[in-house]
């Protein structure tokens, strides 16, 4: 039979940095703060910020956007220059002896200048045709500044004399959360080159940064202006995530040149969505081993008691980036139950699955107090899930997927930067593996799953960071 285990996720909550405002207490959160001084504890690293990376790294076991992995395919194998949209790119590029807008959704993977080399390299053989880049930040992390100054770097270093930056925005300046006056008034700095220019994006960052100001919301500002527009150029949004691009590519269709229409094209490294039929070049691969396939491989259920505005994301990634309804892994709306710590505990007693996920969020939150009143909230449910665990029940596992790097606002109207980004708790209950003779080895939030998988059953190939002491241990440390 398999082993019971409860993974209580505080989603948001993470470990206090120096430099934040002060949340943390014990009496906001003292079954909390107990568990950590009298069960197994410690802290792993969490480097993503969000419901959206945190599912999709622990299911798919990934640290990057997953179908980075598609092109590196093509790109190691020699095979990009087989792909049929992006023949007819090139033949489409060769015939107009236009310009080529590639507007480039980046992360701070490094891979984003290999992918990008080599498709130019097949696009612009010669390096003699007009090929402006223009990109577009994802992230929602403050930390990640440093590393996409990085990546802007060695793509303007690589790439300068033949695809020049002209824009660095965020992606919540083009997507249709953009406003429509924002998005007119970016296409008008596009036209005249008449708006906010740095020559240096290092300092640009150091001001964002500084401001607290979130990578995704950046507003559009250029790094040089040696690009143009004309009525037959070439569009091509090399992303990595199936954005909406309705209104963006709705305004850019609407530009005139006089009294002439434009004839721009539309092509895409994935599928966008948008009123035009755009070609992309690849569909979206579904992953091959993810949470679902996990618990088959040993047999076992699982249960995840959440909102319901996060059953659709949590489903997408721990089906594989499938939307598919399947016995093994079921969804309880646990908005009712919120403030009812003995409806949950009901709730994990009732169901015989093997893995029940308990998932909170406290960071959609806009004051201080909010966080703190939510904090202690969820602490009561807590207490109620641990104090159910009378008779070994199940193993009880306390985590975080993420945690918050966010302005909130004070009693006294100020802002207050909580940073609890970085790295988040691991607290880990059960009465047969104990301190005395295991430790909780350094690691992630991909490994709390794998953890997890282990506790369900012992005899499984994956790895836990919960460990048994060896020999040596107790000789130095007992």
């Amino acid at each position: 039979m398999n082993k019971k285990t409860v993974l209580f996720l505080i989603n948001g909550f993470g470990v206090e940095k120096k430099e934040s405002f002060s949340i943390y207490d014990a009496s906001i959160m003292p079954t909390f703060d107990m568990l950590t001084k009298t069960h197994m504890f410690s802290t792993i690293d969490s480097k993503v910020s969000n419901y959206f990376d945190a599912y999709r790294n622990i299911s798919l076991d990934v640290n990057e956007l997953y179908n980075y992995t598609l092109i590196d395919k093509d790109v190691v194998n020699k095979t990009l220059v087989n792909n049929q949209v992006l023949q007819k790119l090139k033949n489409d590029f060769d015939t107009k002896k236009s310009n080529l807008h590639i507007f480039c959704l980046v992360d701070t993977s490094m891979k984003i200048v290999e992918h990008l080399k080599e498709t130019l390299k097949y696009l612009n053989p010669n390096k003699d045709k007009k090929v402006y880049l223009h990109l577009i930040i994802s992230s929602i992390n403050i930390e990640d500044y440093k590393g996409l100054i990085e990546v802007f770097s060695h793509l303007n270093i690589e790439m300068a004399s033949y695809a020049p930056i002209g824009f660095i925005m965020g992606l919540s300046a083009i997507d249709n959360t953009a406003k429509a006056v924002d998005l007119n008034f970016f296409f008008k700095m596009f036209i005249s080159k008449v708006g906010e220019k740095w020559q240096s994006f290092t300092q640009k960052f150091d001001v964002l940064y500084a401001t607290r100001a979130l990578p995704r919301n950046t507003k559009p500002f250029m790094i040089n202006t040696n690009f143009e527009l004309s009525k037959d150029d070439i569009f091509f949004f090399y992303n990595y995530d199936n954005i909406n691009l309705t209104n963006f590519i709705d305004s850019l269709s609407g530009i005139a040149f006089g009294s002439e229409t434009n004839n721009f094209s539309y092509y895409s490294l994935f599928n966008v969505t948008s009123n035009k039929q755009i070609p992309f070049m690849y569909n979206l691969e579904t992953a091959k081993y993810s949470m679902v396939s996990n618990l088959e491989s040993i047999k076992a259920t699982g249960l995840v008691l959440c909102s319901n505005d996060k059953i659709p994301i949590i489903n997408y990634f721990c089906n594989g980036l499938k939307n598919e309804a399947t016995d093994t892994l079921k969804f309880v709306d646990i908005t009712p139950y919120e403030n009812n710590p003995t409806g949950i505990v009901s709730i994990i007693n009732q169901f015989n699955s093997d893995l029940i996920i308990v998932n909170f969020d406290v960071d959609n939150v806009s004051t201080v107090d909010e966080l703190k009143t939510k904090l202690t909230n969820v602490d009561n449910v807590l207490k109620a899930v641990y104090d159910n665990i009378n008779g070994s029940k199940y193993t009880l596992i306390v985590s975080s997927l993420y945690g918050m790097n966010k302005l909130l606002k004070t009693e006294r109207g100020t802002n207050a930067n909580v940073i609890f980004a970085g790295r988040v708790p691991f607290i880990y209950i059960d009465d047969f593996i104990t301190g005395k003779n295991y430790l909780i080895e350094p690691g992630t939030i991909n490994d709390i799953p794998k953890s997890v998988y282990k506790n369900i059953k012992r005899d499984s190939n994956f790895d836990s960071i919960v460990e048994k002491k060896n020999g040596l241990y107790k000789l130095f440390f007992k």
